[in-house]
């Protein structure tokens, strides 16, 4: 075990403890693998990512005990279990993460799913404090008098709103940088914004044509120009972000023409010959964090 996994074994079973402690109807286990906890117990089923509050511990280390304190006492709505009665779907956003992830949710039979290409999938799922968010079972909407297609809009709409500003910034862009564009302004939710269409068409206008795009961790989307020289080791970059992610989502390759968002063809990848400058470190050039 490398130091740092040991850090961050630590770091969470520190918190694993206070929670227990704070809220002992509660069943609260580490998963190593996601580096968060994950809370269980009657009513109770919630993913609490731990890595924001890692992050922000090591920024300010002397303001550790406070920090925590606040995410401990920031999560207790996520600890209460839901009465049935405060459903809303105001809160519902389309969640983007890999198959493999939802391989590892015990109640996924139970979630809205939307089909994305490749080895990614949406999940509705809630907005909860401390960067976090709760996959919604549907026994939740079925109790408050919902439907599937009610939810599903709703999520759709949320969805759009929550990117409404992504389009703009992507067409007002001084230029196109020459290894594309890093979207990474929403820790939980980035993925999502390759299902609004104002995305995917701003993407096309700008780039002139079709584009690469890809979810390496949960909190970012890479997208390129195919038509640029780089194009031809873009798997190489999405693949390097996916191994070094904090919370890694996916390393396929998916392309999108302004209209439709399909797995890449591979025989559309040009990697004969790779020019020595597309060897180097990437920039930041392209960055369209919040």
């Amino acid at each position: 075990m490398s130091a740092d996994r040991g850090d961050r074994a630590a770091f969470a079973e520190r918190i694993r403890i206070q929670l227990t402690s704070r809220y002992r109807g509660a069943r609260v286990d580490v998963d190593d693998e996601r580096f968060a906890l994950h809370v269980t117990g009657e009513g109770l089923n919630a993913t609490l990512p731990l890595a924001p509050l890692q992050q922000a511990v090591l920024r300010d280390p002397a303001h550790t005990p406070d920090l925590i304190a606040r995410f401990v006492t920031g999560v207790e709505s996520q600890l209460t279990p839901r009465a049935y009665g405060a459903f809303s779907v105001d809160g519902l956003l389309w969640c983007v993460r890999s198959a493999g992830y939802m391989r590892g949710i015990a109640r996924a039979s139970e979630l809205l799913l939307r089909e994305m290409p490749g080895d990614l999938v949406a999940f509705a799922a809630e907005t909860l404090p401390a960067s976090s968010m709760r996959g919604v079972p549907r026994s939740d909407w079925i109790a408050a008098g919902l439907d599937d297609a009610a939810v599903r809009a709703a999520v759709d709409r949320n969805t759009e709103q929550r990117f409404a500003h992504l389009a703009g910034r992507i067409r007002n862009a001084e230029r196109v940088p020459a290894d594309g564009w890093r979207m990474a302004g929403d820790h939980m939710f980035q993925g999502s914004a390759l299902l609004i269409p104002a995305v995917l068409a701003a993407l096309a206008e700008r780039a002139e044509g079709d584009v690469l795009v890809a979810v390496p961790d949960r909190g970012v989307v890479l997208a390129l120009p195919s038509r640029l020289p780089s194009a031809s080791v873009f798997d190489r970059r999405v693949t390097r972000e996916w191994r070094e992610a904090m919370n890694p989502c996916s390393h396929e390759i998916l392309e999108t023409d302004g209209v439709e968002l399909r797995l890449r063809d591979p025989g559309n990848g040009r990697r004969a010959w790779v020019l020595p400058w597309l060897s180097q470190p990437w920039s930041d050039g392209g960055a369209l964090d919040d």
